[in-house]
């Protein structure tokens, strides 16, 4: 798989109805507050919306996993989890550097420290 076809791959499914993961056990939910989409949706149920739910994203990395996993010998398959992180942090990469997906500005301007002078 190249980064292209896995970026290509990611977009699909984050561009998706975005869908958080709800834990059963203990009544959690994980939300993504890292990432949207640059662009709204156009139509659909969430048309305008740019969320990218937490679900989106762990399956982007599974299917990028388990398409490794099948073109991969037995030998390999103990690094196969650091390569899939590598080829979906890449793929990630190339949607920012295309304008499909972004860090979201609150998460930014978190990082930034105003810095008083006398």
């Amino acid at each position: 798989m190249n980064s292209d076809e896995a970026a290509e791959l990611v977009f699909k499914i984050l561009a998706g109805m975005p869908v958080e993961v709800f834990d059963d056990d203990d009544g959690s939910v994980w939300e993504n507050e890292q990432w949207e989409l640059v662009t709204p949706r156009r139509e659909g149920d969430f048309a305008g919306s740019r969320a990218i739910g937490s679900a989106n994203l762990v399956t982007a990395l599974n299917l990028i996993h388990q398409k490794i996993l099948i073109h991969r010998s037995e030998s390999d398959i103990t690094s196969s989890s650091d390569t899939s992180l590598s080829i979906f942090n890449v793929a990630m990469k190339q949607l920012q550097d295309t304008r499909l997906v972004r860090r979201k500005p609150n998460k930014i301007r978190e990082t930034f420290k105003i810095i008083k002078t006398d």
